[in-house]
């Protein structure tokens, strides 16, 4: 009976354990998310100036329009795989390519 007795004390120690190896696995899976998951995309280089080099590649003709919605279309994937830096190049070579000035904005002072 004192053996019975004795597993049933040891039972909270092990829940405990348990217990607190879950709750870490759950923080280490929520600070490793990426990282435009955390930000919400709300990230001026992919929403204003995208929808700039959009807008610019959409009013060029022949190969320059290609090329323009080619960079616009990269930039895109870059903000999808949260590298704002990099997809910012990528809209602002759109826009020199359709030889339109990138316009200024508060945004865009704000998030740098």
């Amino acid at each position: 009976m004192s053996n019975q007795l004795s597993s049933f004390r040891r039972f909270p120690s092990a829940f405990a354990i348990v217990a607190a190896s879950a709750l870490a696995f759950t923080g280490l899976i929520a600070s490793t998310s990426p990282a435009y998951a955390q930000t919400g995309g709300n990230d001026y280089r992919c929403s204003g100036l995208a929808e700039q080099a959009y807008v610019a590649s959409n009013g060029v003709e022949g190969t320059k329009q290609a090329n323009a919605k080619r960079f616009v279309a990269t930039g895109k994937k870059l903000c999808e795989a949260g590298n704002e830096r990099a997809a910012a190049k990528q809209f602002r070579a759109a826009l020199k390519l359709a030889g339109v000035a990138e316009v200024e904005t508060d945004a865009k002072m704000a998030s740098r």
